[in-house]
């Protein structure tokens, strides 16, 4: 007997990573997101701009499954997070990489080695995991500060320590949230860039951030978030579709 097709898992494989369908969301008793419908494509940058306390952290963790919504649909990377099994989940959360407002380290252990840790994490031996995360490390420009411990790393190379190792696991889906914080404008914007860099390879990626000036670094699809309210921004180039 054929088994039954999971049209969640059908819109993954049409390259809909991401659907959310009139999401509520929040903390407690406290709603946070309200009535969000929102969609990202394999290929596509989106860009979610808005005040301190709008939602966009909320949204963020929603979207890597670290928050169910109360209501409505949020399908991402073909499972949906409300009514799938924890197993499902986890597999989903392996596919999503995550670049947060204070990224969090092994402060002792080297860059090159946190970096590193998705892959450890596999059971993948040193041979083979080294050349991947060395390509890694020259592509986010860290160069000799990888052999550092993160310790002794600036800010923007903490930045660009923690956007390799959110690429490591080659993920369909990646997230940031304010991963240009504290950042000189021009370290930001080069973060933004690489960022937009992996709609090349068919990754989906979304960026929130306070700050709308990124908007031009990229191809992108913008959006805006005030009072838990999601809506999209006409201007702006649209997003290249992955080719």
């Amino acid at each position: 007997m054929a088994r039954p097709i999971d049209p969640d898992q059908q819109l993954f494989e049409r390259g809909v990573f991401v659907r959310l369908t009139g999401v509520d969301a929040g903390y407690g008793p406290a709603t946070v997101l309200v009535g969000l419908d929102f969609e990202v494509r394999s290929g596509e940058v989106a860009i979610i701009t808005g005040p301190a306390a709008a939602g966009k952290t909320t949204l963020t963790h929603l979207l890597r499954l670290a928050l169910i919504p109360r209501a409505g649909r949020a399908v991402i990377l073909g499972v949906d997070a409300a009514r799938s099994r924890p197993a499902a989940r986890a597999r989903v959360k392996r596919r999503i990489g995550y670049v947060g407002e204070n990224p969090v380290f092994v402060e002792h252990w080297s860059a090159f080695d946190n970096i590193a840790m998705p892959l450890k994490m596999t059971g993948m031996k040193a041979a083979d995991y080294e050349p991947d995360v060395r390509e890694l490390v020259d592509f986010v420009g860290l160069g000799g500060a990888s052999d550092l411990a993160v310790e002794k790393l600036s800010g923007a190379e903490r930045r660009r320590a923690a956007l390799a190792r959110a690429l490591a696991g080659k993920p369909n889906l990646i997230l940031a949230d304010d991963p240009t914080a504290g950042m000189s404008p021009g370290d930001g914007r080069r973060i933004v860039r690489l960022l937009g860099e992996m709609r090349r390879v068919g990754a989906a990626v979304v960026i929130a951030t306070q700050d709308e000036t990124l908007a031009d670094c990229a191809p992108m699809n913008r959006w805006r978030i005030e009072r838990g309210r999601l809506t999209p921004v006409d201007e702006g180039a649209p997003a290249e579709a992955y080719e």
